[in-house]
């Protein structure tokens, strides 16, 4: 009798049976859709670690070069000056990009100074220095 009743009635429901062609449609573009997210992930992900790498890298050459600068400008001011001091320092130095660099000397018997706060003469010399040290670091024929 159960058996007869579940029957009659699934004759009189009228079942859609295009909607199970329709759920197969959608659920393949459902698959091909998580697919191109996955790809897109992944190629998201690999630009990313490459960004990565490459600021890790300009990071890295950049220490480099500012500590041989730094060296070499010291050397150069004490040596136009005969006896002055010279420094580079890093404004942020987590960040070296950030904020910039500040150039401080100390003339021969005078306190150390900000570039700014110099006089037309001292500026000239500290700035020579500096070029001196960056030609030192990267060669230019400009200066020959």
């Amino acid at each position: 009798y159960t058996i007869t009743m579940l029957e009659e009635t699934l004759g009189h429901m009228k079942p859609n049976m295009s909607a199970i062609c329709e759920y197969r449609k959608k659920e393949g573009d459902y698959r091909s859709r998580v697919q191109e997210l996955d790809i897109a992930t992944e190629e998201r992900d690999a630009a990313r670690r490459e960004h990565d790498a490459l600021r890790s890298r300009r990071l890295t050459e950049f220490m480099e070069g500012f500590s041989i600068i730094t060296v070499k400008l010291k050397e150069m001011y004490q040596m136009i000056t005969l006896g002055g001091d010279a420094e580079l320092e890093l404004v942020d130095s987590l960040d070296p990009f950030s904020e910039g660099i500040v150039f401080s000397v100390r003339p021969p018997s005078k306190s150390w100074k900000n570039i700014q706060n110099l006089s037309g003469g001292e500026k000239t010399l500290s700035s020579l220095a500096l070029v001196f040290a960056l030609h030192h670091y990267k060669p230019t024929p400009l200066y020959c």
